[in-house]
């Protein structure tokens, strides 16, 4: 969040005193203007409710169902800043539509746009949404693939306060207010900061797309409803001119105009003036940064205004002291140079060592970097819930029984024992006695095992995430395949709630049938290991990711209950 501006923040009285609202949506309104509040809440406050349903997505021509709202919180003022953190944005219908064609998309004549073409023919497409296994599902019928299946990634296109004075816009604008901003990056997990012109600001939603391209080239994405949850905040006599956002990868501003070039400049010039004013940077060296590694997406090229996001990694970010940002409590050390991981790296603090595969065969439906995607996930969720010191994650690791798989890697035993000993040694050198490793496999348990037992020796105390005990209450309660261990319903369903845009759900496969001792094997011949063609050991066309939340967030409870308890465990005698 904006970190320099902590001291500003309102989260009202106190988290045990939040409310979380459960609000159904009946009126769904066409503009974003002043209007009575469906809802008053406090901030802090968590609202849990959907987008509206209409019969615009069930026939051509239908009328669009508006928007939901507007949400006044209390203590808004004109002149604050209002911060909503998107909590969930998930699909609750089976269909999705996209339309095309017409006066309306970025590769047609427009309202704005005089041309001598004729009109592209309008077009109508319904997507089928497999909701638990996060795909959509779209017929061809003109093309030699007849259908093709894709990762959903989904998002909101409209989030709004209501605009300044006593001006009304229709719910296809964008503007400094948000709106209609169509930017891919509203989605789970962003932070969206909206200028406030009102008392009590008047919060807007909707316009759910399960999925959405850059640039909305069409005029549409995978247009749907959406459950939906926010928590709201607000920075306090803090002014900003155009809305924000911000997740764990970038700060990133969002500008509307036309031409395209003017939104471009908009985005810009604001992501240079929120890292003078937040995060000490002189405007001259701002601009020369940001001319250098700063990104940008199209958001949307549709009439009447186009939409830009700049984006600035914040991993160029000045670093900050342990606590100094007033967010996440722990530090990851790669963030900060060595002398303020001296002042951090203390005797009473817990360091953080995520060990998670990024070359290991998860079958053909996920990634050889699906244990890194599990590790750099856990350690965010931990680094956000506890006054760690995070390590990089340790990409390689002793996952000897997938070498069979092209792209699969596996250290010995020993050099994994050796690699995790070295590590916490150079670290405790500096203070810290206490280590926690993320695990996130079962053949790495015995070298680790070794390695706390050679570190106890020197006074150091070592403990790691068992992950057949980790989450294993919530997984027993949701398991439906008769076996499996490995890239299964099990780990299918993490990753889908975790990161659904990396799993090809239309590829997932019931394998490994043959259930024998050893690691899996591609030859049938082979007598003494699971016999596993495709490399899944389980079934993991069950996964969905409602049983992965379930699942990864009981993990998650337990590996911070494993961390609160080595902060206060006696250290191991040196000379065991």
């Amino acid at each position: 969040m904006l970190r320099a501006l902590c001291g500003l923040m309102v989260l009202g009285g106190s988290v045990a005193s939040a409310e979380t609202h459960h609000f159904k949506p009946t009126l769904g309104h066409a503009t974003f203007a002043v209007r009575p509040p469906v809802l008053t809440i406090k901030p802090g406050d968590v609202v849990e409710s959907e987008s509206l349903w209409g019969e615009w997505y069930e026939k051509a021509g239908g009328k669009w169902p508006g928007e939901v709202g507007p949400i006044a919180i209390e203590g808004a003022e004109p002149g604050d800043t209002l911060v909503v953190e998107i909590l969930k944005v998930r699909p609750n219908r089976d269909t999705a539509v996209s339309t095309q064609g017409g006066r309306f998309g970025a590769l047609v004549p427009d309202e704005g746009t005089a041309m001598l073409n004729d009109m592209f023919p309008r077009g109508r497409y319904v997507w089928r949404l497999d909701r638990a296994r996060m795909t959509g599902t779209v017929d061809l019928p003109g093309s030699a693939t007849k259908s093709i299946t894709v990762p959903l990634r989904p998002m909101l296109g409209r989030v709004a306060v209501a605009p300044e004075g006593e001006m009304s816009f229709d719910g296809i604008w964008p503007g400094q207010f948000g709106g209609n901003m169509d930017a891919s990056d509203v989605r789970e997990g962003t932070t969206v900061y909206l200028p406030v012109f009102h008392p009590s600001a008047l919060f807007y939603f909707g316009d759910g797309h399960a999925l959405q391209g850059d640039g909305e080239v069409c005029g549409s994405g995978l247009e749907t409803s959406m459950d939906v949850a926010f928590r709201f905040g607000l920075l306090k006599k803090k002014t900003i001119e155009w809305p924000r956002l911000e997740d764990a990868e970038h700060l990133m501003v969002a500008g509307s105009a036309r031409p395209l070039s003017d939104a471009l400049r908009i985005a810009f010039v604001e992501l240079i003036n929120w890292l003078v004013a937040d995060y000490g940077f002189a405007k001259p060296d701002a601009y020369q940064l940001v001319s250098q590694v700063a990104v940008v997406r199209v958001a949307a090229m549709v009439d009447p205004l186009y939409t830009v996001v700049a984006k600035f990694p914040k991993r160029f970010l000045p670093p900050r002291a342990a606590g100094a940002d007033g967010g996440a409590p722990g530090v990851r050390l790669a963030d900060m140079p060595w002398t303020e991981a001296e002042r951090v790296l203390t005797p009473d603090r817990v360091v953080v060592l995520p060990l998670g595969a990024a070359a290991k065969e998860h079958g053909p439906h996920l990634t050889l970097g699906n244990d890194q995607i599990l590790a750099d996930y856990e350690a965010a969720r931990v680094v956000a819930a506890r006054p760690v010191a995070l390590l990089p994650t340790l990409t390689y690791g002793h996952y000897p029984a997938f070498v069979e798989y092209p792209g699969s890697v596996s250290l010995s035993s020993r050099t994994q024992k050796d690699a995790v000993v070295e590590i916490c040694r150079s670290i405790a050198r500096f203070g810290p006695r206490r280590f926690y490793v993320l695990n996130t496999g079962v053949s790495t348990v015995p070298p680790l095992r070794e390695a706390a037992q050679e570190l106890a020796g020197e006074g150091i105390l070592m403990r790691f995430t068992d992950v057949l005990k980790a989450g294993k209450a919530a997984e027993d309660q949701v398991r439906q395949q008769r076996w499996g261990t490995h890239a299964d319903e099990i780990e299918t369903s993490m990753i889908l709630y975790m990161q659904p845009a990396s799993v090809r759900m239309e590829r997932a496969v019931a394998d490994g049938e043959v259930v024998r001792a050893g690691p899996l094997t591609r030859d049938p011949r082979v007598k003494d290991r699971h016999y596993s063609p495709s490399g899944v050991f389980g079934d993991a066309t069950l996964a969905t990711w409602q049983k992965g939340e379930k699942i990864v967030e009981a993990a998650i409870a337990d590996i911070l209950k494993d961390i609160d308890a080595i902060a206060t465990a006696p250290l191991p005698a040196t000379g065991r």
